[in-house]
């Protein structure tokens, strides 16, 4: 099945380290709620899954063998829809998909690479059909994978506004801006966490959007910082627990998508202060931000081109696991297990790092076609079953058990470009269907066969 692109490519404070600015924000704030909010196993309303980041979910008849596979091409939605510009899907890329009740929502126009976007669109689709509910621009494009909560679908966009849409409507409830532009929300209790491109972490109150603190840092070279071309930068997802938001940074020169060095910091969630930081340097050289974090079992697991498995309570180091890629996902965590993309699929130990299994990626060990891995996409888990790219493996024993998961010169989804791969904050896993997204626009509902 050949997918044709466009071949235009268009993409897209002043704190101190340390630096905390609280305002008043939610008038009933409860910093101390727990670290969830009220949805069922039947929906996916955020990038991974949940607040802390661990990909899993406990539905039980998830697609196992013999899947329906329908697929929702965005840019024929755009073809056939007057409420949607075409430039929305062919100019930057894709975010993974959400679920909330019966809607799918993705963002469009994310930041590829080096290069801008001039527009992006926030897309609500009917989780069963694919067809388009209703549309919204994200101007300069989108800047990370929506979050759902309490009626409000929220989501960045390049311009550095944070934008709360009605997901019924898609009428816009707030909107409120930031120096720089935000990467994918966290939604936990009353507020909204997120990070933006000048390193700072920002927590909103959920229902207006008002601020409740911010969270600042800047490369300290002295009082060279201020002509340094030195920034430090926020995309990925924060992982939220009932008392402490983690976020990952990365410091990089200027604008680029490269990375020289990364901090994982774990901040108060009632007032932002610092609590400790853990640096650690690329080892190959990122080409990215780093992932986002994950909570589990009193250890946070975060990934630029290692994995680093990191004590919860004080940001000392448990382990580290090196797969010899440049980079590797956003783990999904469950049941004392880390699965991971890197060159190939991982599980392994939650104590130790030791690994357990891997699905060796055949195609990544010819350099010429190692972007046909998707090394960069984070796997989801059920108690039986791993969803990586647009393919399944059996959580015990990594056996393949369907689909397109880079492997194969033939593969139906993934090619040799950067951005054809699969969205990287991975796939959403609803009661009835998983919900898998390509970069470049397409979305694939997958059922059992025959539903």
């Amino acid at each position: 099945m050949p997918l044709q692109r466009s071949g235009r490519r268009r993409f897209l404070a002043t704190f101190g380290v340390g630096a905390v600015g609280a305002l008043a924000g939610c008038a009933a704030s409860s910093s101390s709620a727990p670290a969830s909010l009220d949805w069922t196993p039947d929906e996916w309303p955020v990038a991974h899954g949940s607040p802390t980041n661990a990909g899993h979910s406990s539905v039980k008849n998830v697609p196992r063998s013999d899947p329906t596979v329908p697929e929702w091409k965005l840019w024929d939605v755009a073809e056939s829809e007057p409420a949607v510009d075409k430039d929305w899907i062919i100019d930057g890329l894709t975010s993974s998909p959400v679920v909330a009740g019966d809607t799918v929502f993705v963002a469009t126009g994310l930041p590829r690479g080096s290069r801008d976007t001039d527009e992006g669109g926030l897309l609500a689709l009917d989780a069963t059909t694919g067809d388009l509910r209703w549309a919204a621009g994200l101007p300069e494009g989108g800047s990370g994978t929506p979050a759902v909560a309490g009626g409000l679908v929220i989501v960045g966009s390049n311009d550095r506004a944070l934008t709360a849409f009605d997901t019924a409507s898609g009428s816009v409830r707030w909107r409120t801006t930031t120096s720089a532009p935000v990467g994918t929300p966290a939604v936990a209790g009353d507020h909204v966490y997120v990070g933006d491109g000048h390193g700072s972490v920002h927590a909103f109150c959920r229902m207006d959007g008002k601020l409740h603190w911010r969270f600042g840092q800047r490369t300290l070279t002295s009082l060279g910082s201020f002509l340094s071309d030195n920034t430090w930068r926020i995309r990925a997802k924060p992982a939220v627990t009932d008392d402490t938001v983690y976020v990952t940074t990365g410091i990089g020169e200027g604008d680029g998508p490269s990375t020289d060095a990364g901090n994982l910091i774990a901040l108060s969630r009632s007032d932002g202060e610092e609590r400790w930081r853990y640096e650690y340097r690329p080892k190959y050289g990122s080409y990215d931000v780093p992932r986002a974090p994950v909570v589990a079992d009193g250890t946070v697991f975060v990934g630029d081109t290692t994995l680093h498995a990191v004590n919860a309570a004080d940001g000392t180091r448990r382990w580290r696991f090196n797969s010899g890629c440049e980079v590797v996902s956003a783990p999904a965590v469950h049941d004392g297990t880390v699965y991971v993309s890197s060159k190939n699929v991982y599980a392994l130990s939650a104590d130790d790092g030791s690994e357990r299994w891997r699905f060796v990626n055949l195609a990544g060990m010819d350099g010429t076609i190692s972007r046909r891995v998707p090394m960069e996409s984070a796997p989801v888990v059920t108690d039986g079953t791993v969803f990586v790219a647009a393919g399944a493996l059996d959580s015990g024993t990594g056996e393949k058990l369907w689909g397109d998961l880079g492997n194969q010169a033939e593969g139906e989804y993934f090619y040799s470009s950067v951005d054809q791969n699969a969205a990287v904050e991975g796939p959403a896993i609803t009661g009835d269907a998983v919900f898998m997204a390509t970069q470049y626009g397409l979305i694939l509902r997958v059922t059992e066969g025959g539903r």
